[in-house]
């Protein structure tokens, strides 16, 4: 049984939750909700409460706290979920970690690189899982994909195209703290962009060389409109383009790889392979891969030894470098564009 603690609480939290139900009973129980606001832990522990499999028995119900030192010093736990605004991610997993507590971290794992590496260092040396909440290395489709790449049937990877669009002022959580610099730390290239950047890194299984940024506030002040063009430790060359003002609430993002003898797609939950000189051809959903169902199960299993953590800290520190790289050559971030008036 995994004990768990929760470091925020506010919308994302749910997902979590939402995630965590998908457990086995006696796997995991969630027994200590830590957040500035103690409304958010109440309402989550309401949530919570409708799961039995994780939701600790009657009469007992998760600890409330405002300050996470004292749920840290106070309860007995195996691991915590940070889902804080992303400037505390440091603070909070090096705390977990330094009670030798297993910890899941929302994305973007940390805003500065050199954080991202302590927080990977620390975990490693005690021996500890230090996850990262990408979710898309869940989904069938870029699974296939990371593997049909990784396993060398169409050769090298050369060139990769990648988009991501969304409107990041009504997403969720956007209008308390998403727009925020001082919270977030930066705009649609780490709020959502980093789900593409994690991707793209991932399926290449290459680390940034060179980065070439443009980025422009629209009116925000963080970046809403993101263009990368990026070099790879393996040679391949790479161009991504985020949006953060689109006409559609829902995100939505497409990831093309050319390799030496062929190609991938993923497209709208769909992966096509091809070869050289071949047809284009879907790979039909019941041939697809079948992983673990979603970061938060497959963080608590791997604790547990019952699976292999495949959003490990590493992962983390790849876009952490990338989206570094890309602030560094991007700065002073213009704004060009007359605001939306939204």
């Amino acid at each position: 049984m995994v004990r768990l603690g929760f470091i925020g609480c506010g919308s994302i939290s749910r997902t979590h939750v939402a995630r965590l139900s998908l457990l086995e009973e006696g796997e995991a129980e969630i027994v200590g909700l830590c957040d500035v606001n103690p409304k958010n832990a109440e309402a989550l522990m309401k949530m919570i409460k409708r799961f039995c499999n994780i939701s600790p028995k009657p009469p007992k119900e998760p600890s409330i706290y405002r300050d996470y030192r004292e749920m840290l010093g106070d309860l007995e736990l195996d691991a915590v979920i940070v889902c804080t605004p992303h400037v505390f991610h440091h603070r909070h997993v090096m705390a977990a970690l330094n009670k030798d507590l297993h910890v899941l971290v929302e994305k973007p794992m940390a805003i500065d690189v050199s954080e991202a590496e302590e927080m990977r260092d620390t975990a490693e040396q005690k021996g500890l899982i230090l996850a990262v909440g990408y979710q898309r290395h869940f989904q069938p489709e870029y699974f296939y994909a990371r593997e049909t790449i990784r396993s060398g049937r169409l050769g090298e990877p050369h060139f990769v195209v990648a988009w991501l669009t969304q409107d990041l002022r009504r997403a969720i959580g956007a209008r308390s703290w998403y727009l925020d610099p001082s919270l977030a730390g930066g705009g649609q290239l780490i709020c959502s962009g980093t789900h593409l950047i994690d991707i793209v890194l991932w399926t290449v299984g290459a680390e940034p060389r060179r980065v070439k940024a443009f980025m422009d506030r629209e009116g925000a002040e963080v970046e809403m409109y993101v263009t990368l063009s990026v070099e790879f430790s393996n040679g391949a060359l790479a161009s991504i383009s985020i949006l953060g003002d689109s006409p559609e609430k829902s995100l939505k993002d497409e990831l093309r790889v050319w390799c030496s003898r062929g190609a991938v797609y993923v497209k709208e939950g769909r992966v096509y392979v091809q070869e050289k000189g071949g047809y284009l051809m879907e790979v039909p959903r019941e041939l697809l891969p079948k992983p673990s169902p979603n970061p938060d199960v497959n963080f608590v299993k791997a604790i547990l030894g019952k699976e292999e953590c495949l959003v490990p800290a590493s992962c983390g520190v790849n876009a952490t470098k990338l989206e570094q790289m890309a602030y560094k050559d991007a700065k002073p971030i213009p704004n060009n564009l007359k605001p939306a008036g939204n």
